[in-house]
């Protein structure tokens, strides 16, 4: 029998990665305080707040003309109180692992929170997913565009808040 990450350890193993991935070029401070709510998990020693989410594959279907199709995602999740504070986070850090045992080495998308709106009614998107491979258009992959994100740590450093 397989031990299944709880989304709570699944966090937390998230926030570590990240804090790891700067901890050689950043102080990292944790703002998780007990019975707190903050709209952001780590703050840097140069004042960027981000926000850490953390996801496994996860089975989306879609039916189409009598054939069903079949794609994995990792998809997340903002509460409303997260995303409607003033001092919400300037990035959102997508930890994402390839497997449910969690036992590759994980991806990281470095988001500005900016960019996770609805392009039609320009509000801030409370669930969003990347999908795991690259569409293909003619045999050429056409990534997301989260893809675009993968592995930016420098933007952590680059932009202003």
């Amino acid at each position: 029998m397989v031990n299944e990450t709880s989304k709570a350890d699944l966090g937390y193993i998230g926030e570590t990665y990240v804090i790891a991935k700067l901890i050689r070029d950043y102080n990292i401070a944790s703002v998780k305080v007990p019975q707190q709510f903050f709209p952001y998990d780590l703050i840097t020693n140069n004042h960027k707040r981000l926000e850490v989410k953390t996801a496994r594959p996860m089975l989306k279907r879609s039916r189409y003309k009598s054939k069903t199709y079949e794609w994995f995602v990792w998809q997340f999740t903002r509460q409303l109180r997260q995303i409607r504070r003033v001092d919400s986070s300037d990035f959102v850090v997508c930890v994402v692992f390839k497997s449910q045992d969690l036992s590759e080495k994980p991806r990281c998308f470095i988001i500005p929170s900016g960019k996770l709106v609805n392009p039609e009614i320009r509000k801030p998107l409370e669930v969003w997913s990347i999908k795991e491979k690259p569409r293909t258009k003619g045999g050429i992959p056409r990534k997301s565009k989260y893809w675009k994100y993968e592995d930016k740590w420098d933007l952590i450093a680059c932009q202003s808040s």
